[in-house]
């Protein structure tokens, strides 16, 4: 998932502190609903540790109404797909679903990659992928089919 609207940076403000807007509130409340109609609520959320990505998962899991595990990652803000792919290889074997919460243009290359067919992230989009490998360390380029885009 791509986080939702970000507003623009103010004076003094770095682009990791920028905040959502309240449009953005709304999406990422509406993504949390979408996933939770769709059974795919998470079992563990890798997050970047920016202050719009962590805006846009409390808007989310407050429609979603459920307990869950939220792992904060700085690299997910600074890293490449490289890194993301090492975090994920680090997941535990028995989360099934899994939310990774992060930026573009990174997100939507590392879905691409995964997909092995182009995914355009707008924000607050969700690239719903399904994973055929039985170890989150067996991830890699082209394992991934490419199930369903949200976005509204």
């Amino acid at each position: 998932m791509r986080h939702a609207t970000a507003a623009e940076k103010t004076f003094g403000q770095t682009d990791f502190e920028r905040e959502i807007t309240l449009f953005g509130q709304r999406k990422a409340g509406e993504a949390g609903l979408w996933l939770k109609s769709q059974s795919l609520v998470p079992e563990l959320v890798l997050c970047s540790s920016a202050v719009r990505t962590r805006m846009t998962l409390d808007s989310m899991l407050e429609q979603i109404n459920q307990k869950v595990p939220v792992q904060l990652e700085r690299s997910i803000y600074y890293g490449a797909e490289a890194e993301l792919l090492e975090l994920l290889h680090g997941v535990d074997d028995s989360v099934d679903t899994l939310l990774l919460l992060g930026h573009n243009p990174t997100i939507s290359f590392f879905a691409s990659a995964l997909a092995h067919e182009e995914v355009s992230f707008n924000p607050a989009t969700i690239a719903h992928l399904q994973f055929m490998g039985y170890s989150w360390e067996n991830l890699r380029a082209g394992t991934c089919k490419l199930h369903f885009l949200y976005q509204k």
